[in-house]
């Protein structure tokens, strides 16, 4: 009986040795962006961390979880710029033809303009893009922007 409970010790020792030996590699590393920080004003939203978060499945290890990447429900902004159905970021001519189609058939501009927002052409702001739009419309274009 006494071999059994010094085997017994020696065995519990060598365990307890072999995790408080356990050696932590910390030599791969990045910095990750914090959480989301926000200025708001004149309309527009700004929102940024520093570095780039690491895109991954996830990382395990023992009882824990790491899981890197963007922002979790981040997606691209709705943005309105009165006027610029192409979405080049200018109000001009080659806004004209899509803000026809807009006015037209609102589901093929939406398939051929599938980053634009249709809101662009609500340019006199009444939250519709009807026939109302486009005397406002022809004086964005005609002054260079709304």
């Amino acid at each position: 009986m006494r071999k059994s409970n010094v085997f017994a010790a020696i065995a519990i020792a060598a365990l307890v040795s072999a995790a408080a030996s356990a050696q932590f590699d910390l030599s791969w590393n990045t910095i990750d962006g914090g959480g989301a920080t926000f200025s708001t004003g004149s309309g527009f939203e700004l929102g940024g961390t520093i570095g780039q978060p690491d895109a991954s499945a996830g990382l395990t290890g023992g009882g824990f979880e790491l899981i890197g990447g963007f922002w979790p429900g981040a997606a691209a902004a709705n943005i309105v710029v009165l006027g610029d159905m192409n979405c080049d970021g200018v109000v001009n001519n080659f806004d004209i033809d899509p803000f026809v189609l807009a006015l037209t058939d609102p589901a093929l501009y939406a398939r051929m303009y599938p980053g634009c927002n249709i809101e662009n052409g609500d340019v006199n702001q009444d939250g519709v893009l009807n026939n109302f739009d486009i005397d406002p419309f022809v004086a964005c274009l005609t002054s260079g922007g709304c």
